[in-house]
């Protein structure tokens, strides 16, 4: 194990109050009653709100004696205009509730920040351009792998550039509470399941390889993986028969989070974009379909680290095997978890594509998330990155072979 340094200063950024475990949502009732609160939009999506994952924490509310509204009107790859609709519903609501996976949560975090300053929306993309604090804000994860009810990230759709994905960064945007409820997971669907939680192993693998990194977020990450690896397959398999796996997975996902916020991403994540923007594949599909083949990438920059990986994804080194072997082996342990929870190893289950695509790929890619790849522990190029992609349309093989 190889650690960051422990001699420098480094920053953690942090949301005010994390409530972990079962019944975590409870914590809604004492800070609504702390804080005042009188009233109280809950945001989240159809799916949610129609079958009752909601309930909970809008009985929460209800008995510290919020009046709650709803806003229901949030999609996956959530558009700017979902954040306006959202913050017109906020009014003189004291507080804001974003209750779902990432796409609830971020925006919820950006409609209260509308809701607070005022428009354009897309004066606040970017990096620190909320003006100031947001009202009350609370997230609450109904999935386990975003970790956005720990950032103060927002990813974005932009219809007015063709669906291209913005980023909001602000410390502003940190929850004032963030309950992290495993019980609320409870009715994900397998596939749902797979997705977040091949997203929150994403966060870790690439939190614990950035350029970035501290020995806080080392820690994180790295316990983040063992969790993911011990537990997404009995999660996705077991669902909600298996609560111990369940409560690891949400505890994966935000210590994932909490690791990525404050070391950055790497090249998965910048590869990712142009996926869900030209083929609509979701993040988490998309993360857990490219991962192996960025790790094969990088290996030989991070030999150590990926010597660290492949011991906790679960392999264990063979008497007189290279330290450089055992990393390798990282890109299989991945292989081995896409295909226990029912996930391609190759893009080219989602579309058709060829080297002009990629070209295409990787110019969004190098637009729209460079600092993603600046954080990437070995330097790509765009032939890398183009690259990479043709090794994701061969899938499992095409890392075999090389």
């Amino acid at each position: 194990m190889s650690l960051g340094s422990l001699t420098e200063s480094h920053s953690i950024r942090s949301p005010d109050h994390v409530e972990y475990g079962a019944g975590a949502v409870d914590a809604l009732e004492a800070f609504a009653a702390e804080r005042g609160i009188e009233s109280a939009l809950v945001v989240t999506d159809d799916f949610l709100a129609d079958s009752g994952v909601i309930d909970a924490p809008v009985a929460r509310l209800d008995a510290a004696g919020v009046d709650v509204a709803v806003y229901d009107g949030v999609a996956p790859e959530p558009k700017l205009s979902m954040v306006e609709d959202a913050a017109e519903r906020v009014a003189d609501r004291d507080l804001v509730v974003g209750v779902g996976g990432g796409s609830s949560m971020d925006t919820a975090k950006l409609a209260a920040a509308l809701a607070e300053h005022g428009g354009p929306v897309r004066d606040m993309l970017g990096m620190d351009n909320v003006p100031g604090e947001t009202g009350p804000l609370a997230l609450v994860p109904t999935t386990a792998g975003t970790g956005s009810e720990v950032t103060h990230i927002g990813v974005f759709a932009d219809e007015r550039e063709g669906g291209v994905k913005r980023v909001v960064f602000s410390p502003h945007l940190f929850a004032d509470l963030a309950a992290v409820d495993p019980d609320l997971t409870e009715t994900m669907p397998p596939g749902v399941a797979a997705a977040t939680g091949l997203d929150a192993l994403t966060h870790a693998i690439e939190s614990y390889v950035s350029l970035l990194r501290t020995p806080y977020t080392d820690t994180l990450a790295r316990r983040a993986v063992e969790l993911v690896a011990e537990n997404l397959r009995p999660a996705v398999a077991q669902g909600p028969e298996n609560d111990a796996a369940r409560a690891n997975m949400s505890l994966a996902a935000t210590l994932a989070g909490q690791a990525f916020v404050n070391s950055g991403l790497g090249a998965v994540h910048a590869l990712t974009y142009p996926l869900g923007m030209e083929c609509g594949l979701g993040h988490g599909l998309a993360n857990g379909v490219l991962l192996p083949h960025v790790i094969r990438y990088n290996v030989p920059a991070e030999v150590g680290r990926f010597a660290d990986l492949a011991g906790l994804l679960g392999e264990e080194r063979r008497p007189g095997e290279s330290e450089r072997a055992f990393a390798d082996r990282s890109v299989e342990a991945v292989f081995d978890l896409l295909a226990d929870v029912d996930v391609p190893t190759s893009i080219a289950t989602y579309g058709d594509f060829d080297r002009e695509t990629f070209a295409a790929f990787a110019d969004v890619a190098f637009e729209h998330s460079e600092h993603n790849i600046d954080r990437n522990p070995r330097d790509m190029d765009r032939e890398d990155v183009i690259a990479v992609f043709e090794a994701a349309a061969e899938g499992r093989e095409s890392a075999r072979g090389r």
